[in-house]
């Protein structure tokens, strides 16, 4: 299964007053490290949508468990891959380390979408082609 690590060290504007990370930044490095994730598999974004028509992978579900602080200073690594795939959506699973902890865990559930055909302002789920699954085998 392929997977994608990202380093980071945590700034002063990533915290709290207190210097803790402000939560929604973990849901941020979530979707950043996943982008990363599918660029390594040879699908990014961009190639996905001229590709095979969708409008990216919207994000329709998402989870975080919180169970050691990271602070201003620390160096954290974001571990992230695709742990389920579903007809029309797939799971993106994501670690963070922190000193060698577990610090959260977190998925997200995105969904594979196109153009809705008689509403351009709505999105339609499709299902997932295999030739796109492939790529994250590795």
């Amino acid at each position: 299964m392929l997977k994608n690590k990202l380093s980071l060290q945590i700034g002063w504007g990533h915290c709290d007053p207190a210097k803790i990370v402000f939560y929604p930044n973990y849901f941020i490095w979530f979707d950043q490290n996943a982008h990363l994730l599918f660029d390594k598999a040879g699908a990014n974004m961009a190639d996905l949508m001229e590709e095979y028509g969708v409008v990216g992978l919207p994000i329709v579900d998402t989870h975080a468990k919180f169970l050691y602080p990271s602070s201003y200073g620390d160096l954290i690594e974001v571990t992230s891959w695709v742990s389920e795939w579903r007809e029309k959506t797939l799971i993106t699973s994501h670690e963070i380390h922190n000193k060698g902890q577990l610090a959260v865990k977190g998925t997200e559930v995105r969904v594979w979408a196109k153009q809705h055909p008689e509403d351009p302002k709505r999105l339609q789920a499709k299902s997932i082609p295999d030739s796109l699954k492939v790529r994250f085998e590795g």
